[in-house]
């Protein structure tokens, strides 16, 4: 190894370390037809709902809002919307809709503490009208759109296949499964 490429060979460890400190920005997707008509209210618990518990796998979603320094995001309003353990939505414009299990919300929105953590509890989604499974997700800081995408399932026909917006459920009890997933922003 000649002289100079041994007195470089710092330099480049530390640009790359740098670039490599910055996260890819989680991918923008379509909000889909049915992002709801009303308001979406601050509630993470989608899976009990007109006192009852929704048919389907249950799921703890979390994890956090990070910029692409890795530096938690606080105040950030995180909403999902899906369809229910059978593919149906709670939107007027949906086709079954009247027919949609009475016990699964169908969406909800929580606010990321100092640490940027969120939590909902929701169903595991499942494929309908020859879509993969997925969940809808918007998130805000104030009235400021920040992202609209959609999280997918590990092997179920995402787009992404092994891309940032997927989710891989792990069953941790009787009928509870969790995931894990970071939204980063720029």
């Amino acid at each position: 190894m000649n002289r100079r490429r041994f007195l470089l060979m710092p330099l480049l460890a530390m640009i790359s370390q740098r670039v490599m400190a910055f996260l890819k920005v989680s991918p923008s997707d379509q909000a889909g037809p049915f992002y709801p008509v009303a308001p979406i209210p601050l509630d993470a618990d989608l899976v009990h709902h007109a006192d009852g518990a929704a048919r389907g796998r249950h799921l703890e979603l979390k994890g956090r809002v990070i910029n692409q320094q890795q530096k938690p995001q606080s105040a950030v309003r995180v909403e999902i919307w899906q369809c229910d353990a059978v593919g149906r939505y709670r939107h007027p414009w949906a086709p079954g809709n009247d027919r949609v299990d009475p016990h699964f919300a169908g969406f909800g929105s929580v606010n990321t503490g100092s640490d940027g953590a969120y939590v909902f509890k929701t169903l595991i989604p499942v494929p309908y009208g020859g879509r993969p499974p997925h969940i809808h997700v918007k998130l805000f800081y104030a009235d400021r759109e920040l992202l609209t995408s959609q999280l997918y399932v590990k092997g179920q026909g995402s787009p992404y296949g092994s891309q940032p917006m997927v989710i891989d459920p792990r069953l941790v009890g009787e009928n509870q499964w969790r995931a894990d997933f970071d939204f980063v922003i720029a």
